[in-house]
């Protein structure tokens, strides 16, 4: 009876350890769940991360299927995940989610959007026949790691949070839209005002301005522009004066040399006919007819 009892005391414990191994398995192979604090877990090895939503019909359709594939994730060795966009604005921010679901493949911290079929074997072939190095990764403006996406999740999740604040405003406590486009055009405005004061004090501070001279008063810019017009006037009077004597000396010389010179030829020709006159000529009789 002992060795009965034992036998099948030793059979329980073997079904339970058994039982137990395949929760372990079972729950091992469950799609991660992700959230904004444990995202950065993704960077590390290979991934396949889903954004679905909990009101999308597509995303409940697609659900038995993802969790079918999260079960090759041992064989392959990958991990898959799952991210609730309604709970995690700033990762739908992240990764510009525009439509649910939205399957990324992430190896090493190089994002790739999966765009092929949603069915497990296509799915399970992308992994195993490695078909992510056909598809071009996210370049690195996009990229979800990078500060300036960072910034996009932000507001992604402010917009979130104020469209909660709006809707507590209206359910809660009764006010009109009207009254809460109000508060947040005037929340806006006043925002602006800071974030503007804040950047101009940097801006001074990094760039301090420079000390000008005042300028002279009205009364002495007259003055000095009659003094230099006067100024200029005397220099071209000068500059006439100078010219003038320049010119003059030339052209007096040339005209008397000019004067001489006719004088000198007329006093040539009239030589010869003086001495042709002191000798008068004879004059030939003329023959009788």
């Amino acid at each position: 009876m002992d060795t009965s009892k034992m036998k099948t005391a030793l059979g329980d414990l073997v079904l339970l350890c058994l039982i137990s191994t395949c929760l372990c398995g079972q729950q091992s192979s469950k799609p991660v769940t992700i959230d904004e604090n444990n995202w950065t877990q993704s960077l590390e090895g290979e991934w396949m991360v889903e954004f679905m939503a909990p009101w999308c019909p597509a995303c409940r359709a697609f659900t038995e299927t993802w969790t079918s594939f999260a079960k090759w994730s041992d064989d392959f060795d990958f991990k898959v995940g799952v991210v609730d966009v309604t709970e995690n604005p700033g990762l739908s921010g992240r990764f510009l989610v525009s439509a649910l679901p939205t399957v990324y493949h992430v190896k090493d911290g190089v994002f790739r959007q999966y765009k092929g079929g949603r069915k497990e074997n296509e799915l399970v072939s992308f992994i195993d026949d490695k078909k992510w190095e056909e598809i071009e990764p996210v370049v690195w403006y996009l990229s979800p790691s990078s500060v300036q996406m960072g910034a996009v999740g932000f507001f992604f999740k402010a917009a979130m949070q104020i469209r909660a604040l709006y809707n507590v405003m209206t359910s809660e406590y009764g006010l009109p839209e009207w009254a809460c486009y109000v508060i947040f055009a005037v929340m806006t405005i006043t925002l602006g005002l800071i974030l503007g004061l804040l950047i101009v004090c940097c801006c001074d501070m990094v760039f301090p301005t420079k000390y000008l001279p005042p300028p002279p008063p009205q009364d002495m810019i007259p003055k000095q522009g009659e003094n230099e017009l006067e100024s200029q006037e005397g220099t071209e009077d000068d500059d006439t004066e100078t010219e003038d004597i320049i010119d003059d000396t030339p052209h007096s010389q040339s005209e008397g040399e000019s004067i001489e010179e006719e004088l000198e030829k007329a006093a040539k020709e009239a030589k010869p006919e003086e001495t042709g006159d002191a000798k008068p000529r004879k004059r030939r009789p003329k023959k009788a007819d």
